[in-house]
């Protein structure tokens, strides 16, 4: 035990579990809010989120609500939260390709909606329409040309966002910003395929990866922390146990802080 992290004197796991607290600023860039009909979430709303991040070390993050990505509002919902947060919350505008028109509404607000819109989120798994199918073009197009962050459901093996068509998406849209949510889960192949078959554009976002033993190191082994960021999916996953697999993962410090902030400051600037 006197040998563990958590005990070395001076390193970021040991201020975290002296204080609770991150000693540097954290990007959680894949958040959500609001309840669930499947399960109960003990920090579903936004206020007892941002509390809970804040109490983290959290200073800001990129969130679309469940109810804008299951349908239930649109967008201007998500902007009309922001508006409560400046400057905690980002969003991402939730792309519906089953609404084409409705599609083109939205993204006709994006510039309305700056500086709390930056970038654009799919979830074709959820959306049950693969994210090569041409319903995706005109928002995939407009992400392209402008260079913004996409965040990508991904399930390894899914016929609608699995390994095989996130790398030929990632490979035909090279400007975008490809935040690959859960990292293609169990298709580990494709995983480290999508980042070293594709030009740059493309970021491992490790929500749900916390929990695999020794998983983050094998990403960073063949990745490179510069292209992996830190997301939870709040309130499906807590932060203490994402930072927390972070901070004892068996990687740098220069690593970590790589994932949690610099390469989301790199992306967006440092005040995003």
């Amino acid at each position: 035990m006197n040998d563990s992290i958590w005990t070395r004197p001076g390193s970021l796991a040991e201020k975290f579990w002296r204080d609770g607290k991150a000693d540097i600023p954290i990007y959680d860039m894949h958040c959500h809010g609001g309840t669930n009909s499947s399960i109960y979430f003990k920090n579903g709303d936004m206020e007892s989120m941002i509390q809970h991040m804040r109490s983290i070390g959290v200073r800001r993050t990129a969130f679309c609500h469940f109810y804008a990505q299951l349908g239930n509002w649109r967008n201007e919902e998500d902007y009309k939260i922001c508006l409560r947060y400046p400057d905690f919350l980002r969003m991402y505008v939730v792309i519906s390709p089953k609404f084409p028109e409705q599609v083109k509404e939205e993204l006709a607000s994006f510039d309305r909606w700056a500086p709390y819109a930056i970038g654009l989120k799919v979830l074709p798994d959820y959306h049950l329409l693969p994210l090569n199918d041409p319903a995706y073009e005109y928002a995939l197009k407009f992400a392209d040309e402008r260079g913004l962050p996409v965040l990508c459901h991904t399930w390894g093996f899914s016929q609608y966002d699995g390994g095989a068509i996130m790398l030929e998406v990632a490979q035909k849209y090279p400007r975008i910003r490809f935040f690959i949510a859960h990292c293609i889960y169990g298709e580990w192949e494709y995983t480290r395929r999508i980042v070293t078959e594709t030009p740059g554009n493309v970021w491992l976002d490790l929500t749900c990866i916390p929990g695999e033993r020794n998983r983050i190191e094998e990403l960073v082994s063949y990745a490179g922390s510069e292209r992996v960021i830190f997301g939870t999916d709040l309130p499906w996953f807590d932060e203490y146990q994402a930072v927390g697999g972070v901070l004892s993962a068996k990687i740098s410090e220069d690593d970590m802080k790589n994932i949690l902030y610099r390469n989301v400051e790199k992306i967006l600037g440092e005040n995003w």
